[in-house]
């Protein structure tokens, strides 16, 4: 007998559910015929759609990385000691000695930008007057510190900033300084680890000293 394209259903394979011997079912064709689109359909849009999330998250980072990089070079050398001001500020870092305070600065900056830092913290850079001040300062530096002094106006001229007389004023420079040495002038000062002066160009980083009487 010729194999039959149809299937019959018999008592027994209705009551328990199964297909008379075959080669196959009208369920597998009707699966294959009517789902099988559907869900290739389904499984394209979903990798669409993860296409588009994974292609979102690359542009935004992007664009980030790009934006924090403009705004970097905005900012400029202003934002450093501007940073420090705030985190100074906040911390309120100030080191009590006799009737005064002190403040020494974690970040290097140039005598100018030492200078308004200073000054945005109502002091000064520090004016050292005595051997018992200089011996305290020179306890608490382990690299260049600027101080309050200066020939800016004046090459050879000595000034401290709250107007101090340097002339009558203790002094504790290292051997051979001020030199001015090199071609750059050298017209500003800082107190070095060992506790001696330097005359160093104004536009070099260094650290900072900041002095305030004691609330």
């Amino acid at each position: 007998m010729e194999p039959s394209d149809h299937y019959e259903l018999t008592e027994d394979s209705f009551q328990l559910g199964k297909w008379k011997t075959g080669n196959r079912g009208p369920r597998a064709d009707l699966i294959q015929g009517k789902f099988f689109p559907l869900i290739i359909s389904t499984l394209l849009l979903v990798s669409l759609l993860m296409s588009a999330v994974t292609l979102g998250i690359v542009v935004n980072l992007k664009n980030s990385q790009m934006t924090n990089g403009s705004l970097t070079k905005l900012q400029g050398d202003d934002s450093r000691w501007k940073d420090s001001i705030d985190t100074a500020q906040l911390l309120n870092i100030w080191r009590p000695f006799k009737e005064r305070e002190y403040y020494f600065s974690s970040t290097p900056y140039l005598w100018k930008e030492a200078e308004q830092l200073c000054e945005s913290m109502n002091s000064k850079l520090v004016v050292i007057n005595n051997r018992e001040e200089q011996g305290y300062i020179r306890l608490n530096v382990n690299h260049n510190y600027w101080i309050g002094l200066h020939d800016i106006v004046e090459e050879g001229k000595w000034r401290w900033i709250d107007g101090t007389d340097y002339a009558s004023n203790i002094k504790f420079w290292a051997h051979n300084q001020p030199n001015n040495h090199g071609q750059f002038d050298e017209d500003c000062a800082v107190v070095g680890e060992n506790g001696f002066w330097h005359d160093w160009p104004c536009d070099s980083l260094h650290f900072a000293i900041c002095e305030k009487p004691a609330a």
